[in-house]
């Protein structure tokens, strides 16, 4: 099967103790997978004991260790796994042993990436450009599906538009969303075959808009924050920087460019091919500007600045399937396109 992953996804280490957003601490039930469930059944004491008596059943019938405190019982003072310590890293559950990494497959393509949940992962994300490893794993090759090749080529078009020399971040991300916006109309039309030829076209042209054409950023920046505060509010922290941003008004940092063309990269890798299963597109390349836009106006309000309110908006939003498909379903019905170009003036 084919492969696809960043280049810095291989450069990832977890920071263990040193981190300062354990994942092990973040307030997220740990599920534990069959086959680990099967070695801690055999566990010999006092460790196996141990063990057995945090193991619980989780609604859905399935084994998960319930939090104390808002952390993994196994969680010592250092920041360290007592399992891990003791037993090395295979005998951790398979989550502990995979995030922040994400897979998904579509058909006869994988896809491996980082979270920017994870503080070590926002750094190597916004550190280095989006450049790919292709590889073959091992794994069940399903029948491609039909949008995926010319999706693939649609995303490597947007993603080059992201990196066009001679214009401004903001300039870029609305080149993104109009490119994004033909890409939808051909697939609304059925018409995935003219796809090659619009990504051709693209590929020569830059499209550039003129400012007075647009509605004013400040109002639509407003209502998209007030879509944000209306989510579910996974984290306190969040909860406060939303309400800083309301009490007082703040413009977007000046943002270097290379964050908020890695940050929207990010985001569109992650997300773009969704839409080889409902055909929409646009949705998540708005999403990427939306992303980008919101964490350069929040990061004046937080003293660890972009890196960090970038951390918290996708530990936010990624992290809740309920939040990404309210945000998709606003974007469809209550969004529009020159509002996002307006905000894609970062």
């Amino acid at each position: 099967m084919e492969t696809h992953a960043p280049q810095y996804y291989f450069s990832f280490r977890c920071l263990g103790g040193g981190c300062p957003h354990t994942c092990c601490a973040a307030g997220w039930e740990i599920p534990v997978d069959p086959a680990t469930a099967t070695l801690y059944e055999t566990l010999p004491p006092p460790l196996g004991d141990r063990v057995r008596a945090f193991w619980t059943i989780d609604p859905e019938g399935s084994p998960c260790f319930p939090l104390r405190g808002g952390s993994c019982p196994f969680l010592n003072g250092e920041g360290l796994c007592h399992i891990h310590i003791a037993l090395g890293e295979e005998a951790t559950p398979l989550i502990c042993r995979t995030h922040p990494r994400f897979c998904y497959e579509y058909g006869s393509l994988r896809e491996r990436g980082l979270c920017a949940s994870c503080p070590e992962a926002v750094r190597l994300i916004l550190e280095e450009d989006m450049t790919f490893h292709v590889s073959q794993e091992a794994g069940l090759e399903e029948e491609a599906p039909p949008l995926l090749s010319p999706l693939l080529t649609a995303r490597e078009t947007a993603l080059s538009l992201l990196t066009a020399e001679g214009a401004t971040l903001g300039q870029r991300l609305q080149a993104v969303l109009l490119f994004s916006n033909e890409v939808q109309v051909l697939l609304d039309e059925d018409r995935a075959e003219d796809l090659l030829s619009l990504c051709r076209f693209y590929r020569e042209e830059f499209p550039l808009l003129e400012p007075a054409a647009l509605p004013r950023r400040s109002p639509v920046l407003k209502k998209y924050l007030g879509l944000l505060e209306g989510l579910v509010i996974l984290r306190p922290h969040w909860k406060e920087l939303l309400k800083a941003r309301k009490a007082r008004s703040a413009g977007a940092a000046p943002l270097p460019s290379h964050m908020g063309e890695r940050t929207a990269a990010y985001f569109l890798y992650r997300h773009w091919l969704r839409g080889v299963w409902d055909g929409d597109v646009l949705t998540w390349a708005e999403f990427a500007v939306l992303g980008t836009a919101v964490a350069a106006s929040l990061s004046p309000l937080h003293p660890e600045g972009f890196p960090e309110v970038f951390r918290l908006l996708c530990e936010e939003l990624e992290h809740s399937e309920e939040n990404l498909t309210a945000i998709q379903d606003f974007l469809w019905e209550k969004g529009s396109l020159p509002e996002l170009l307006a905000l894609a003036a970062v």
